[in-house]
């Protein structure tokens, strides 16, 4: 339910001593800015932080008193390391509806101006005494307000959460970009990656970032290297919804679940309107083959063939196709989870594919590998809404996607991005397949 926020910055070529922040970054910025200005090389520090979150977050702190009472008094203070968390608090919910309130006064009575749920990110702008406690008022997201401080953990214990919450990405700057099997320049290429390709960054080695393209049926990570240059890394914490933003969210899921209907009452019109027409000429035959019957038995017995299957008409195959896309639109957004089953609670990507098809009756294997076997092979150039394609490792086939037209796809990618829509990008297709 929580949406996201991004907390980092560019690392490029031409960045080494730049870092620039999006001002639209809403609850992180004020924190990160924070941090900018008081780190000596702000890139390389941040860096650090992501290079392995869990490790990152198992690592002891120092206070800051403690280095403070071993400095002599006519000694300059040196610069003190901030942490890019310092004035960031984590949502720790507990309550039964699996999210709290954020009011326009720090008063249980004031408007509701938003809602935050567990282990979303908040910038602290004040802390307010009242009666009933301390309260925070915070920005994350869109979302300005005030809430009880019970709700959240701050400083290391929030530096601590956030280290194991925050989501590493990183999105391909240039075209044509090597992944390889180890972090040099000299080893294996194992695929090729395209500008504004987002992927989910799992280490950082040297001048390299280790990325994973998901998981295969048997579970294993699909991983590579690419050099840092090539990539901006960012990590993307949730935050929290406005009512604005969750009326909004509503309303997209009612319109996306009615064109799903639409399309599914178009599809039952279509099937019923070709079953008319194959009754109706069935009638004309039998008519036409009567009359002709008594000749043909005086002459000869003519062999009886069994009945071939009949194609779909084109109607009927485009609003099929019409209709397994716009079913498949509604789960955007949904949890990616591997074996799992359910396009709701959590699935993987063949478990996603094979569960759409079959609410349209089309039974499909359960694996990806299976599932290239499914259909009839077809070329990536006559692709058509609701056919498959499949991406493959050193000939094996990992990953498969549902091609929804206008150069898009819809898969369960990860765990990080859950089901979603991406570009299709020809040059990874291994093959395509069509069970329509």
């Amino acid at each position: 339910m929580c949406a996201s926020v991004l907390i980092a910055g560019t690392s490029s070529i031409n960045a080494a001593n730049k870092v620039e922040i999006d001002s639209a970054v809403a609850g992180i910025s004020v924190a990160m800015n924070n941090f900018y200005a008081g780190t000596a090389n702000p890139e390389v520090e941040l860096k650090d932080y992501l290079k392995n979150p869990v490790e990152a977050a198992s690592a002891p702190t120092v206070p800051q008193t403690a280095a403070a009472e071993t400095e002599a008094p006519e000694t300059e203070a040196q610069p003190k390391e901030v942490s890019p968390y310092a004035n960031i608090a984590v949502s720790q919910v507990g309550t039964d509806e699996g999210y709290v309130n954020i009011r326009s006064d720090a008063n249980t009575d004031a408007e509701i101006v938003g809602k935050i749920y567990n282990n979303c990110a908040a910038t602290i702008e004040e802390t307010v005494e009242r009666e009933d406690g301390t309260w925070y008022k915070i920005q994350s997201g869109s979302v300005e307000g005030y809430i009880k401080a019970d709700y959240f953990v701050t400083g290391d214990e929030a530096e601590q959460v956030a280290m194991k919450i925050g989501k590493s990405f990183c999105e391909v700057s240039e075209g044509g970009l090597r992944l390889r099997s180890e972090a040099n320049t000299d080893s294996e290429v194992i695929d090729t990656l395209w500008q504004g390709d987002t992927y989910t960054v799992v280490d950082q080695e040297g001048d390299f970032v280790k990325l994973s393209l998901g998981q295969d049926d048997d579970g294993n990570y699909i991983t590579g290297y690419v050099a840092k240059q090539y990539v901006n890394t960012y990590v993307k914490f949730d935050k929290a919804i406005s009512l604005e933003e969750e009326k909004a969210k509503l309303e997209e899921e009612a319109r996306l679940a009615e064109e799903a209907r639409k399309a599914e009452e178009a599809l039952e019109k279509a099937e019923t309107e070709a079953q008319t027409e194959r009754e109706t000429e069935k009638k004309d035959t039998q008519k036409a083959t009567e009359t002709e019957k008594k000749t043909e038995e005086e002459t000869t017995k003519k062999e009886t063939k069994a009945p071939e299957k009949e194609a779909p008409t084109e109607a009927v195959s485009n609003a099929t196709r019409s209709a397994v896309v716009a079913y498949a639109k509604q789960f955007v957004g949904n949890p990616y989870v591997y074996g799992g089953n359910s396009l709701t609670g959590g699935t993987d990507c063949s478990g996603f594919t094979r569960g759409v098809y079959a609410h349209f009756g089309i039974s499909l294997p359960r694996t990806s590998r299976s599932q290239a076997g499914a259909g009839r092979q077809i070329s990536v150039g006559d692709l058509q809404p609701g056919d498959l394609i499949f991406y493959a490792n050193g000939g094996s086939i990992y990953h498969v996607a549902m091609y929804i037209g206008g150069g898009q796809i819809i898969h369960a990618i990860d765990e990080q991005h859950g089901i979603g829509i991406s570009g299709l990008n020809t040059g990874r297709v291994y093959c395509a397949v069509s069970v329509l």
